[in-house]
């Protein structure tokens, strides 16, 4: 097969980033032509490794913001001819079977799903549809209206959970559900030394991830628990905001912002529990990972994804989508040591059913499929 995998860029190491590399990766490893797509990453530096061909058509929409409001709807037609005119030359030069995009390339999905002729268009689903497509202000319903309208002439439309493909199937009728795999399986963690107190969280630091949800949970028990301390791993536009919230709560000593890291996995295996406190999730990859090097997981039980992979109370905790309950979640934890053990060694035992080899079979089989 000839695949494109399009994206905005390569230049962030968030989830979507991770896991759409490693597919082009495994893809190119079993021997089909694969190349990754981008339109805004220019020059800057790649965050994972790709195997695969890498071009970007130096396309950058997000120009459009830097210009006068009066000029950015000029602004925004100028772009989308450059895009659509090297695009199109691109698909007819590379002539692919599959071209692969996310929910993400809203600047781009009407150009892309228009040379469905060509090739077999999917969009992957890697958010929650109730946030993407759903409320918001006025302006807001519109614009989503108008993403959702060509994604309806997509020949397939891939959910990561059962929760977010049920609210697309209102809409769309060749709806699939297929998970994601761990970029990692901690196969031995009966050897792993685990940092007393380290309690973990990974991803961006933007509003979705509610870490604020989280520094004040944790700040309704640290004095109860001096000896536990939070590690956070990411980067984004709310680190300022989130360092504030920190040094008000006086935790600057218990609470600790790092910026994103390439070797996560040794984080993940030297912490006692791990916490998500998003409002939202597309399948929550930090959570596997996690339960992939058998850390008891804590999660909100927001949409889409926590409920599917944790039974409450047996491979980790669901906590209702209130600091409240995400503080009696985490101090649970704490003091059933000897349950919080038994929990992180369920979650791994669950996480090898994410395996890379178990689950990009399933996502090869489907792109083969529609041709």
């Amino acid at each position: 097969m000839r695949i494109v995998f399009v994206l905005r860029s390569l230049v962030h190491g968030g989830g979507v980033e991770r896991t759409l590399t490693d597919k082009a990766n495994y893809l190119y490893e079993q021997g089909h032509e694969v190349v990754f797509l981008t339109y805004e990453n220019g020059c800057h530096p790649l965050a994972f490794p790709l195997k695969a061909t890498h071009v970007d058509l130096q396309c950058p929409m997000f120009k459009v913001y830097s210009v006068p409001i009066y000029l950015r709807f000029f602004m925004i037609m100028k772009m989308r001819h450059i895009f659509r005119r090297r695009f199109n030359s691109f698909v007819d030069e590379f002539l692919p079977d599959v071209i692969i995009m996310t929910t993400y390339s809203e600047d781009v999905i009407k150009e892309v799903i228009s040379i469905r002729n060509k090739a077999k268009i999917i969009v992957e689903s890697h958010s929650a549809f109730t946030h993407d497509m759903q409320g918001g202000s006025l302006v807001e319903r519109i614009k989503k209206h108008f993403k959702l309208k060509p994604l309806k002439d997509c020949h397939l439309l891939i959910s990561l959970t059962k929760g977010d493909a049920a609210c697309w199937h209102q809409y769309i009728n060749n709806v699939v559900t297929v998970q994601n795999p761990v970029s990692f399986y901690c196969e031995d963690i009966s050897k792993l030394e685990r940092l007393p107190g380290r309690i973990l969280a990974v991803g961006r630091y933007q509003p979705q991830k509610r870490f604020d949800r989280l520094i004040s949970a944790f700040a309704m028990i640290a004095k109860q628990y001096p000896q536990w301390y939070i590690d956070i791993f990411g980067e984004g536009p709310e680190e300022t905001k989130l360092r504030r919230q920190i040094e008000a709560e006086g935790l600057e000593d218990r609470i600790f912002l790092h910026p994103s890291t390439k070797n996560i996995c040794s984080e993940y295996k030297k912490s006692q529990m791990f916490v998500l406190s998003s409002d939202y999730e597309g399948m929550p990859l930090a959570l596997l990972e996690a339960m992939a090097c058998g850390v008891a997981p804590i999660s909100t039980n927001c949409p889409f994804g926590p409920d599917e992979v944790i039974v409450d109370g047996v491979t980790g905790l669901l906590a209702n989508m209130d600091v409240e309950d995400l503080a009696k979640k985490m101090e649970w934890m704490i003091i059933h040591e000897k349950e919080r053990l038994e929990i992180g060694l369920r979650a791994h035992q669950v996480a090898a059913q994410y395996k890379k080899e178990r689950i990009m079979k399933k996502w090869e089989h489907i792109y083969k499929s529609l041709i």
